[in-house]
């Protein structure tokens, strides 16, 4: 019977390592951002419907990734231009714009999840795709969530973007963290994915209520 337990136990996946850190993304997280809203009421729907396409027809979601990257967006929207002509183009330098616009607020419940999991003394932090030239624009616009961050990586600031295994290397770098006991939350199941392969634990976001019942189960403090 012994024996039968010993082997059991040792078929039993193993239990992750505590959590002494969570890396946050921003937007779709902490921040909730819609790139539609940047243009709204100034073209069409129909028109914005084809320049948003989930397809990427009209190349958004593309350049929106060389953007992220560190390619501004004076030189972003010349090239994006040249690609797909003069009408595009300028709906793609009216969203340049308008970038504030499409920053709708904080997600509910997350800023108190980063006071409660700080007044823990859990690491705190925040791996962004993001442009350079507007990582101003979304951090004055949120003091009080970008003041409680132990450290922030911004993507276009340093030239590598989630979900390439360099953007998380990074930020374990940059935050010194462990990354065993490092957690790591996203919306995106690529970057999901890629913090995985990077040795992080991570999880998906679908709200501050989960994310609290996922830290829980795995012995994570917060009031």
């Amino acid at each position: 019977m012994d024996a039968m337990n010993g082997m059991d136990d040792a078929m039993a996946p193993a239990r992750p390592a505590a959590i002494d850190d969570v890396v946050f993304d921003c937007c779709g997280v902490l921040v909730d951002w819609h790139p539609r809203l940047a243009l709204e009421g100034l073209y069409p729907a129909g028109e914005l419907d084809g320049f948003f396409a989930a397809d990427d027809r009209c190349g958004f979601m593309y350049f929106d990734d060389l953007h992220d990257r560190g390619m501004d967006y004076d030189r972003l929207c010349d090239a994006y231009e040249e690609e797909y002509g003069s009408r595009l183009g300028a709906m793609m330098r009216a969203y340049a714009g308008h970038v504030d616009r499409t920053l709708a607020g904080t997600v509910p419940g997350m800023t108190a999840l980063l006071a409660d999991l700080k007044a823990c003394g859990v690491g705190v932090w925040c791996l962004t795709n993001w442009g350079r030239d507007v990582w101003p624009v979304l951090r004055d616009r949120f003091p009080e969530l970008f003041g409680m961050m132990d450290g922030v990586v911004v993507s276009g600031v340093e030239g590598v973007a989630k979900p390439d295994a360099a953007a998380f290397d990074l930020a374990v770098a940059r935050f010194g963290l462990d990354r065993a006991r490092t957690a790591f939350v996203d919306d995106s199941p690529y970057n999901v994915d890629g913090a995985l392969a990077a040795g992080l634990q991570a999880v998906r976001f679908s709200s501050a209520a989960d994310t609290r019942r996922w830290l829980a189960e795995r012995g994570v403090p917060h009031q």
